[in-house]
């Protein structure tokens, strides 16, 4: 649970001062349906897209994780189960196979997409909205570096209330 946390602080302050290239993947996608039975909680944080998912498989050395995630509207995912790379700042030796996670994708190049940061949905609620504040700063920077709009208003609008 702390460690999760850690890492979430740890991505969320060094996203933009360690440089990464790292492209989202369609290998292994599966459209079937995501392993969580509630409605997506996914929401556009400051024109970057959120995801919400079950790790299904992680590789530390590689920064890449297998995830099946609910529907993305934002960009027109539909439920899959498909293979990411996680930018470096991100620990996912902080995470487990199972572990259910809030995941905000930042666009690369080739229209590709990324794990920015990322939070477990399976720790307390003040562990989880402390790292969602630490995933929104990180939305913040990214909005920032493109010029779109983004507030700390934008968090008041997420709802966790069916977690836990």
């Amino acid at each position: 649970m702390i460690k999760s946390l850690a890492a979430a602080t740890i991505a969320a302050t060094a996203i933009f001062s360690v440089p990464a290239i790292a492209e989202q993947s369609h290998d292994g996608m599966n459209h079937g349906a995501a392993k969580q039975d509630d409605t997506s909680a996914q929401m556009d944080k400051c024109n970057q897209p959120m995801g919400e998912g079950v790790i299904n498989k992680l590789d530390v050395k590689k920064s890449r994780l297998n995830l099946t995630h609910k529907p993305i509207e934002a960009i027109s995912w539909p439920e899959m189960t498909m293979d990411f790379t996680v930018l470096k700042p991100v620990d996912l030796s902080a995470f487990g196979i199972g572990e259910n996670v809030h995941f905000l994708l930042k666009q690369e190049k080739g229209k590709s997409y990324s794990i920015a940061a990322m939070c477990s949905l399976d720790v307390d609620d003040g562990a989880h909205e402390a790292c969602m504040a630490q995933m929104h700063k990180v939305a913040m920077a990214v909005a920032t570096k493109t010029n779109a709009s983004c507030t700390m208003d934008d968090m008041n609008k997420m709802d966790h209330s069916d977690h836990h």
